[in-house]
């Protein structure tokens, strides 16, 4: 296949209509993680792999590189909550104690009431050769989501009606995948270095895990050690590709796709659903399969000056979750400041889930250090109001 041919197919798999559910977009790597998570057009090391495999004909070093990340979300306090649900429960329900119950469980049954969380972390390498690039990695990434079940019919606060709550069978149902992404990557540029292109081939060997567990008599300790318990192993070949457009020399436009082929992996636990029964929340057995459909996001980098990057991204996809609770369609921006030859970089910036109503602001920060050829990079994410937190570092050989 030729490079204009390829250019069409990478092209054709990026205008593929963007309406389908999928995992949400993390944030791989502290670098991109100190810009705000916006590097769909700014990355320059072997991260591109999952950002945009385009750009790694672009930076031409060779990049040895070891990464971790992990995002913690809270938008329900569902744990602080189960533990509270827990002690009055505990300590033996009286008249007060089931009216401060009722409020909490009330509180939990939001749209919106998730908590989920997402790491990655692996080993990448990028090698050039003349206008192209090879990569060679092995990426861990993992999703996981927890969300509250509230029984509404065992509510009442008469603890001597049949409905009383202490009766109610409200539940929390945690659902994940965590994957080994081991994958080749091939990028080439084209019209006098005005256009990348490049894509992954990758197979996916996934774990899929789903339980549930009662508010009332499980915790949240015997809930993980359920939810471990339900793993379903299996594995599928996957493909992204990524373009990354110059349209003068300062500026960088790109658009990534993950996921083309829309993976999907078995399920297979027990979950809890709501019914209008005496019982409220009743839990079944499923089998059932978890549909990573593709992902979309496109970013814009500018270089005003040699050392000074300035990046956003925007997902053109709005990815569902798991559960289908929560949407995630970010915004992200981000600047990085370069000293000293790249001996120190200082990046900040601030990104924000714009289908979710609970999500807040999220500012971020991070530094890289260069030593010679070694670089380490940390970076972290905090909205200051308890609901969201990030961190990520890598340790890397470039030249």
């Amino acid at each position: 296949m030729n490079k204009y041919s390829f250019l069409l197919l990478v092209a054709a798999l990026l205008v593929a209509p963007v309406a389908a559910h999928a995992a949400q977009f993390s944030v791989v790597g502290p670098r991109a993680l100190g810009m705000g998570g916006a590097s769909v057009a700014a990355v320059n090391d072997s991260t591109a792999v999952y950002w945009n495999p385009a750009a790694l004909a672009d930076f031409r070093k060779v990049d040895i590189r070891i990464s971790a990340s992990a995002a913690v979300r809270d938008y329900a306090g569902l744990n602080k909550t189960w533990s509270d649900i827990s002690d009055i429960y505990s300590s033996g329900l009286s008249p007060a104690s089931a009216v401060d119950l009722q409020k909490l469980l009330l509180e939990l049954d939001k749209p919106d009431a998730v908590s989920n969380m997402d790491a990655s972390g692996g080993l990448l390498l990028s090698i050039p050769f003349a206008k192209s690039a090879i990569a060679i990695s092995v990426l861990g990434i993992g999703y996981a989501e927890v969300i509250p079940v509230i029984d509404i019919v065992n509510l009442n606060t008469n603890l001597a009606a049949p409905d009383s709550i202490a009766n109610n069978n409200s539940a929390a149902t945690g659902i994940g995948l965590i994957s080994t992404e081991p994958a080749i990557s091939l990028a080439t540029s084209l019209l006098d270095d005005r256009v990348f292109i490049g894509a992954n081939a990758k197979m996916i060997y996934a774990s899929t895990f789903i339980s549930s567990e009662k508010l009332r008599t499980g915790d949240f300790s015997t809930f993980v050690d359920n939810l471990n318990n339900s793993e379903t192993k299996s594995n599928k070949a996957s493909l992204d590709a990524g373009i990354l457009v110059r349209p003068i020399k300062s500026l960088n436009l790109g658009v990534v796709g993950r996921y083309l082929n829309s993976p999907s992996f078995p399920i297979n636990g027990f979950v809890a659903e709501q019914t209008t029964g005496p019982q409220g929340v009743v839990t079944r057995f499923v089998s059932d399969e978890i549909e990573l459909k593709p992902q979309y996001r496109a970013g814009v980098a500018w270089k005003p000056l040699d050392n000074l990057t300035l990046s956003a991204d925007y997902d053109l996809s709005k990815n569902k979750s798991f559960t289908e609770r929560t949407e995630d369609q970010t915004v992200a921006g981000g600047v990085e400041l370069t000293m000293l030859n790249e001996v120190l970089s200082l990046r900040a910036g601030a990104y924000k889930n714009t289908a979710n109503t609970n999500a807040n602001v999220v500012y971020t920060a991070g530094l890289g250090l260069r030593l010679a050829a070694f670089r380490l990079d940390l970076a972290g994410a905090y909205d200051f109001k308890e609901q969201e937190a990030q961190a990520s570092a890598s340790l890397a050989l470039m030249f």
